[in-house]
């Protein structure tokens, strides 16, 4: 069982992204003693909000020391919210030479055209429903710079965790870097690239072809969920008793088919302590039922509720559901909804 579980209250979280950091002196009493941890935004964009050694830094740290302080006082857990893969968003990138995007642009997700989404324009993105630019998962330097980031929150900061957020590739197409390549070449002979050239079907037939994608895809699942595997060890070697955490797709199935995203693996294997459903819609009810006959512990599991397209009283009915549920409990997206209506705390006594 987890700590909430343990302590006999179930997780109470909020998200607060890195535009609230503004906030910070007044986010307590705005919460009000609602919420028993907090998921606090301190790296997003491939930039931090503390003084970084590595990467572009956005503010000082007394804000966040203190913030912390605060936290631990009232019995509050933050954990250190983190963008993992997700790199820039749709605004004029930025000059700062620190950042990925400028130094190392070799390093962002590859197409199935071979065209790094660096090169994609604002619209084309936009088309496909991707959020930004990608670092590709796959890339060492890519895994080692990010690690080295989490190393820097964890060794600087009193966090009581780490939390994932967009650990995950930003669309099924994207997934074709050099090293996925090369790994799947060494294991079959073949390059997957291969898959998208005229001729593939007279080569191998619709049923070699299928194989050949199915193979690929499960090796770069496979190869993501390694590298959480990675982030776990990493976390607990410099702090033991982190909770480590990840924002995932609601849907595991989807997750995985389109995003890469073996939520159900890592989980049901303790890679990750517990992951928060990112279940923004109005009816969680076929979700939580999927997830309930998946999950080998439920309580590793809390379910994300999103404010900002739902009113209070459908909140108030989603929050009951999952209290009714051997979930772990609800985390609230987000500190902005909350601060610009108190209906959303009220309906929590």
């Amino acid at each position: 069982m987890l700590f909430f579980l343990l302590a006999g209250n179930e997780l109470r979280g909020i998200w607060i992204p890195r535009w609230s950091i503004q906030d910070s002196q007044k986010i307590f009493s705005v919460i009000d003693n609602r919420f028993n941890h907090i998921f606090l935004q301190i790296f997003g964009n491939g930039e931090a909000y503390y003084p970084s050694a590595i990467a572009p830094s956005r503010a000082g740290d007394g804000w966040l020391m203190e913030f912390l302080k605060k936290a631990h006082m009232r019995g509050i857990k933050v954990s250190a919210w983190v963008n993992v893969f997700y790199s820039w968003g749709y605004s004029q990138k930025t000059s700062n030479m620190k950042h990925p995007i400028n130094f190392a642009t070799d390093w962002y997700a590859v197409g199935r055209n071979q065209k790094s989404i660096i090169h994609y324009q604002v619209e084309e993105m936009k088309s496909m429903a991707i959020e930004g630019y990608y670092l590709a998962p796959a890339n060492p330097g890519v895994r080692a710079y990010l690690l080295k980031i989490i190393e820097e929150i964890l060794t600087r900061y009193d966090f009581d965790g780490i939390h994932l957020d967009y650990i995950r590739y930003p669309h099924e197409y994207f997934a074709n870097d050099i090293y996925l390549r090369t790994r799947f070449q060494r294991l079959y002979l073949f390059d997957p690239a291969e898959l998208e050239q005229d001729g593939i079907l007279s080569r191998f037939g619709s049923t070699g072809v299928s194989d050949l994608t199915t193979r690929y895809w499960n090796l770069i699942c496979v190869d993501l969920t390694e590298f959480v595997r990675q982030i776990n060890k990493r976390v607990k070697q410099i702090k033991p008793d982190c909770l480590l955490s990840a924002a995932v797709k609601s849907d595991y199935h989807v997750a995985r088919k389109e995003f890469y995203q073996d939520w159900l693996t890592w989980v049901n294997n303790g890679y990750v302590d517990f992951v928060c459903l990112m279940a923004y819609t109005s009816d969680i009810s076929r979700i939580v039922t999927k997830t309930l006959e998946a999950v080998n512990d439920p309580s590793r599991v809390t379910i994300g509720l999103g404010l900002y397209n739902l009113s209070p009283d459908k909140i108030k009915e989603q929050v009951k559901i999952i209290k009714n549920k051997p979930f772990g409990g609800f985390v609230y997206f987000s500190y902005p909804y909350v601060k610009e209506n108190r209906r959303f705390l009220d309906i929590l006594d």
